[in-house]
């Protein structure tokens, strides 16, 4: 039976050199092997931290929660504009702050509107025997 792996004609030419080099694959020094840029991922990293805090901090504190969210939209789009590393974490920044930002805002309207009925609420109570005087 005649398969091509045992013919001796139809094999490669090998080196006897034993220091000549395999001919493996050769990484391009230039395309940096299709990873991510070289650099930090500290803004896309503070991007998501930020907009993660505030939608955590604006359902309590709302205003905490609106400067933290627009930050974090600020770095997010900042990231994805310069084309940094960490795209992905930038885009959850961006996100989250835009949740975030919503939820402080929403906060602020709930509490300008129900705070004056709230405190109506409150000064009834303080008539009856909930509350000790």
């Amino acid at each position: 039976m005649d398969n091509n792996y045992n013919n001796d004609n139809n094999q490669q030419n090998m080196s006897t050199d034993p220091y000549a080099q395999g001919g493996g694959y050769v990484q391009d020094p230039y395309n940096n092997g299709g990873l991510e840029p070289q650099g930090s991922k500290g803004m896309a990293i503070a991007s998501m931290v930020l907009g993660i805090c505030a939608i955590v901090i604006g359902c309590c504190i709302t205003y905490v929660g609106i400067v933290c969210g627009i930050i974090a939209i600020a770095l997010g789009f900042n990231v994805k504009k310069k084309g940094l590393p960490g795209q992905g974490q930038a885009t959850a920044g961006i996100v989250c702050g835009i949740i975030g930002l919503a939820l402080g805002v929403l906060g602020i309207i709930l509490a300008a509107v129900a705070g004056n009925s709230l405190k109506e609420w409150a000064e009834s109570l303080q008539d009856g025997a909930l509350f000790i005087k």
